[in-house]
């Protein structure tokens, strides 16, 4: 598997590293496992002492021109990341993805084996929550628990998509897919010797008493879940930053920089493949599929007289959101997930004592319907409902043609000045949220890509599931201006005029004691895993002298 000198360079770093600690296992894993490494790419090692003191860490080393990024973990630390997720499954999600053994083969696919089966109970437990009595009827392909713990840890840790995406691009997907079902057969094949699943022919289906089980505390397991999943997107990133032994600055660049990476992914509508193509549901003309895409063209059809000519994802993995076209009229369709595996259980734990996020399907639907009626009376520019549907969670509304606030502004945070249409735009945009305030409603997402800039320079207001009346004014300053943030690299002249532009429109119809609480520690802390220290310090410092 590797050649004589490689094998040794392994070892030999490995053991510099260990000192006097024994050394349990040792195995790559990474863009060089995934066959995705770019010339420059990092090999990716990780190494398990029987004892080490300081839990996690990495060690970055240079031989022979080669980078190689040690992440060095003590044996009972990944042992309870396997377990529970104690550390955000931080370390052991290193062997959820392909990897080669270098060292104690045994022992690392033990260990494969523990965390893949603990993650196919948890997303079994997912499916009965969420589709109740119909679960009795799942049938359930070896891949949707791949692609659905890949969504998941995804968007609780956006820059693993990124890498997901390229592992099972083509050329690499059915070699990487079954290396990583490998271990998840094994998982299965214990399950199903426990009574929870059937598995037979490459199908997983339910038992009748695990589905009563779940059902008879489904409110608490909601409550766990949420919980669970919340505790390990944050200790994810705190262990990350641990982990690298470095100053907060340089952490959130490094995550600034794995974002953007991600974004691009977004911007090119790419996304990480529906798991729902691997899941069915059984009746009595044979199997039905739950693909979400196939659902939402099936569901329109009942709002519009003729056929839905083709659907295409919208925005990022982040929303079950559809550009559907009828007839060449496009329409956007979003449907609102339930509560418990939507994105924004990672932003109220990094909000907390700031902002807190609204997180039911019903709740958020409710919202962008009320918000969008309410703005739409008062004149503000806002998309056309066509229909609802409380049944499904799901809102119909007419496509607005034009380009988001970030795509507008990406290239422009690089320059040394905005030109006169791009300070005018980010003025419109701070009037125009000005005038929502003084409605006394807030966005509550306010986020740059949630304006839509038409070709006639109209300012859209789009994604109204966090609005609400009475809310925070400034939580909405601040998640804008911060957020755009970390699309720099520095306060340039380019972001200098579009913060200032913001501010002047913002001036127009807002109050401007609003804007100065932007620039407190207790909003401009929630985004330091986003943007550079001193972006944040040079927005605030700007926010704090407006008079």
């Amino acid at each position: 598997m590797y050649e004589e000198e490689e094998y040794s360079e392994f070892i030999t770093l490995c053991s510099q590293i260990a000192g006097k600690e024994s050394i349990e296992a040792i195995c790559m894993y990474g863009s060089r496992v995934g066959g995705y490494a770019r010339k420059d790419s990092d090999f990716d090692v990780l190494l398990i002492l029987t004892q080490y003191k300081n839990g996690v860490r990495y060690f970055y080393r240079t031989v022979n021109d080669k980078q190689y990024a040690i992440l060095t973990v003590d044996k009972k630390a990944i042992e309870m990341d396997v377990e529970t997720g104690n550390f955000g499954d931080f370390i052991a999600g290193r062997l959820i993805s392909p990897y080669r053994p270098i060292l104690n083969n045994e022992y690392l696919e033990h260990l494969e084996v523990r965390v893949k089966k603990r993650f196919t109970e948890e997303e079994l437990k997912d499916l009965v929550i969420e589709y109740e009595e119909l679960a009795r009827g799942l049938v359930i392909e070896p891949e949707y628990l791949i692609l659905a713990r890949m969504r998941k840890r995804s968007r609780g840790y956006p820059p693993l998509r990124y890498s997901y995406m390229q592992m099972l691009k083509d050329g690499l997907r059915e070699k990487n897919m079954e290396t990583i079902l490998r271990g998840y057969r094994s998982a299965l094949q214990a399950l199903h010797k426990a009574h929870i699943i059937k598995y037979f022919n490459n199908e997983i289906t339910l038992e009748n008493h695990y589905v009563d089980e779940v059902l008879s505390s489904k409110m608490l397991n909601k409550v766990v879940n949420f919980i669970d999943s919340s505790k390990r997107a944050l200790s994810a990133y705190i262990t990350h930053g641990r982990a690298g032994r470095v100053k907060l600055d340089v952490f959130a660049k490094e995550l600034t920089s794995k974002l953007k990476r991600e974004l691009k992914v977004a911007f090119a509508r790419e996304d990480i493949e529906d798991p729902k193509n691997y899941l069915f549901l059984r009746t009595d003309q044979g199997l039905v599929n739950l693909n979400e895409q196939n659902m939402m063209l099936e569901s329109i059809q009942q709002f519009v007289d003729h056929q839905a000519s083709k659907s295409q994802p919208l925005a990022s993995a982040l929303n079950d959101v559809f550009i559907v076209t009828v007839n060449d009229e496009k329409y956007v369709v979003k449907k609102f997930t339930n509560w418990y595996n939507v994105k924004w259980f990672v932003l109220n734990i990094a909000a907390y004592g700031t902002k807190m996020f609204a997180l039911s399907g019903k709740a958020r639907l409710a919202n962008e319907y009320g918000i969008n009626r309410l703005l739409a009376e008062n004149k503000m520019l806002v998309p056309d409902i066509v229909t609802i549907s409380l049944k499904d969670r799901m809102l119909v509304q007419r496509f607005i043609p034009g380009i988001n606030g970030l795509e507008f502004y990406g290239k422009a945070f690089a320059s040394t000045g905005l030109s006169n249409k791009q300070k005018q735009i980010a003025q419109k945009i701070g009037e125009t949220i000005a005038k929502i305030h003084s409605l006394n409603v807030t966005i509550g997402d306010c986020k740059p890509e949630n304006f839509v800039i038409t070709d006639d320079d109209e300012v859209f207001v789009l994604d109204l599931e966090q609005g609400e009346r009475k809310g925070d004014k400034t939580w909405d300053i601040a998640e804008f201006l911060y957020f755009s943030g970390h699309f720099g690299s520095h306060f340039s002249g380019g972001m200098k005029d579009f913060v200032q532009s913001f501010i002047d429109g913002y001036c127009i119809h807002g109050k401007k004691h609003v804007l100065r609480k932007a620039s407190n520690f207790r909003y401009s802390r929630v985004f330091l895993g986003w943007t550079s220290t001193p972006i944040i310090k040079s927005i605030a410092s700007t926010l704090k002298s407006v008079r």
